[in-house]
């Protein structure tokens, strides 16, 4: 069980996906000033990753890798480019939220950041 946790993680795509448009709680992306054609490619793409990447250890491990690390810059956009460009709108101030559900998000991704990492063959071979 441990060792396919990424997978299972993948594999639940359809959960995080249910729960954002079904409910409007995002606990797995935020992709700043995105139209959702983007977010329904990019649940596709996780849910498939989750059959297709993890046939082989390495494979899997970097592509959770990468993903993780994208979503956490996406959501460090997310808050920041607000409070950025607060000089030229000042509408967007109200806008800057980081609540409950960005705090989830940050702690799942950064918790599949640590497991690819530390489970990449590449890293530490068992």
């Amino acid at each position: 069980m441990t060792d396919r946790t990424l997978q299972l993680y993948y594999l639940a795509t359809p959960v995080f996906f249910l729960l954002h448009f079904g409910f409007d709680v995002n606990l797995r992306i935020s992709i700043p000033g995105v139209a959702g054609a983007w977010l329904y490619v990019y649940y596709a793409l996780c849910f498939l990753a989750g059959f297709v990447a993890f046939n082989n250890a390495v494979t899997g491990a970097l592509f959770s890798l990468l993903e993780s690390s994208v979503n956490i810059l996406l959501l460090l956009l997310s808050v920041l480019m607000p409070v950025y460009t607060v000089g030229h709108a000042s509408e967007s101030v109200a806008t800057t939220a980081f609540g409950v559900p960005e705090l989830v998000h940050f702690l799942i991704a950064g918790s599949i950041l640590l497991i690819s990492f530390y489970r990449n063959p590449l890293v530490s071979p068992r």
